[in-house]
């Protein structure tokens, strides 16, 4: 049983190593077309990449928050969580990854089932793929309040207006002394001082900081195409980012169901 409450754990220690069945929201004989948000990912598989510097610096993050987190179970979800790539290998190779009752939220049927399938090759018995609008507070009930929050997607990706709202709206999904792991990118760069500051009205303390040209980064090579103008930009132009980790030392809040905290511009 899942420490979710009533959602079960995909796979129990004791039964075979393949997955049963599909993630939420997947139907069996679904056929699955590939879409931009899945070809967005292909740059994770270069060697050297501006994602795959990305992917890094969130991945050290994700690491800095597991080592200060308080011992026992805990709890976390990823918001937007696409393949994964930041937060799985950690949870598989982390000393505390283990510890860690993870509920991945991703609207993108073929991304929760390539990350479904991933889990099977894992000894994990704790995470929940959920194939849901993270944009809606819906998709959080019984995971929340968690330990570790991931927005390392939506804030490149919504709007000035919905990066306030979903700043203010952390405190339902955060418990006292969680970490919340953002990252940010592109257009969203224009916004990154209104970020830092939504964070600290909010109850949020900076723990570390990773600043635009901080990090050197370096142009995709052999990339396919999305054919999507605006992802595509992402995929193939600039390369600077921004990441961080905030500490909430606010007051947590209830979550409020059928509240939405953003949409993706895209």
């Amino acid at each position: 049983m899942s420490t979710f409450g009533d959602a079960p754990a995909l796979r129990h220690p004791a039964q075979a190593t393949t997955l049963p069945g599909f993630p939420p929201g997947v139907e069996p004989g679904q056929v699955l077309k590939e879409q931009p948000w899945y070809k967005w990912h292909a740059p994770y598989d270069e060697i050297r990449s501006v994602q795959t510097d990305r992917l890094g610096t969130v991945q050290d993050l994700i690491a800095l928050a597991l080592d200060a987190a308080r011992p026992g179970p805990l709890k976390a979800v990823s918001i937007c969580s696409g393949q994964a790539r930041d937060l799985l290998p950690m949870l598989i190779n982390h000393p505390r990854g283990h510890d860690v009752a993870v509920r991945m939220i991703e609207l993108e049927p073929l991304n929760a089932s390539f990350l479904y399938g991933a889990l099977g090759s894992t000894d994990l018995t704790d995470v929940e793929v959920v194939v849901a609008d993270a944009g809606l507070t819906d998709a959080y009930l019984g995971a929340v309040p968690a330990d570790l929050v991931l927005v390392t997607g939506p804030f490149a990706n919504i709007g000035a207006d919905d990066l306030q709202r979903t700043v203010r709206m952390l405190p339902q999904l955060c418990a006292p002394g969680a970490v919340v792991v953002w990252s940010t990118y592109g257009a969203g760069l224009s916004e990154l001082d209104a970020l830092l500051a939504a964070f600290g009205a909010t109850g949020f303390t900076e723990m570390t900081l990773v600043k635009p040209g901080s990090v050197d980064s370096s142009q995709p090579s052999a990339v396919i195409a999305t054919g999507d103008e605006d992802l595509d930009g992402e995929l193939f132009e600039g390369g600077e980012f921004a990441a961080g980790a905030h500490r909430f030392e606010g007051t947590p809040l209830d979550l409020v169901p059928g509240e939405r905290l953003f949409t993706f511009r895209l």
